[in-house]
Order: structure tokens, then sequence, then C-alpha cells
């Protein structure tokens, strides 16, 4: 059931397509009249790293084992790559080629010292 990336942003592209929140349509594109709603899916995304870290915390006190934590860090960790998603299909971010781009960066200026 693998999919590529261009294929799990159709997917999700098509979901919000499909569906109404409570106050807006879940896919609508930003543009410079409407940063507030990239904004709010910032918002989201935050939300959700912050539910990750939340059960990570509860990991690290002893609360739950890595193990048994796995599958809710899981779906949480979903939630943040639904939400990177997101905002790359409505704000119209070619996200490979920023990440990779980013990588390149990356190489270089973490460069192994020799």
């Amino acid at each position: 059931m693998s999919k590529s990336l261009a294929e799990l942003k159709e997917i999700q592209k098509q979901f919000d397509l499909g569906h109404t929140g409570e106050k807006q349509p879940f896919y609508i594109e930003i543009t410079e009249k409407n940063v507030s709603d990239l904004e709010h899916l910032a918002v989201c995304l935050a939300g959700e790293v912050g539910e990750f870290c939340n059960i990570l915390k509860k990991v690290t006190r002893g609360d739950f084992t890595f193990d048994q934590s796995k599958p809710e860090l899981s779906a949480e960790l979903a939630d943040i790559f639904i939400y990177l998603i997101k905002i790359a299909n409505q704000a119209d971010i070619d996200i490979e080629h920023a990440t990779l781009n980013k990588i390149e960066h990356n190489k270089l200026r973490f460069k192994r010292a020799p």
C-alpha cells in the first residue's frame, strides 16, 4: 500500500476538496488575501506537534514505555505529516523540491570534519 509523496498529496487534496468544516472548507488556496488561513493551518500543525511531544513527555517521565506509546506517536506523527501536506498543497509550495534543496544546503552547512 506504499504511496509516493505526490500520490499522498493528491489523496489529501481530493479529501480536502470534498469536505467542509464547521466554519470553512477544508481546502482553501492561500494567497496574499487570506494568509490568515495559512496561519490557521500553522497553528493546527503546532497543536499536533504539541500532542506528539506530550506523549513523548509521558514516556520520558515513565508513564508509558516507548513501545507502548508507539501507536499514539504514530498517529500524531501522521497528523503532523497531513498538516504539512495540506500547507504545501494550499500554499502551492513544492515541498519535494524545497526538501531536496534544504538537504543539499544542510550537506554544505554540516560538513563532517576531515
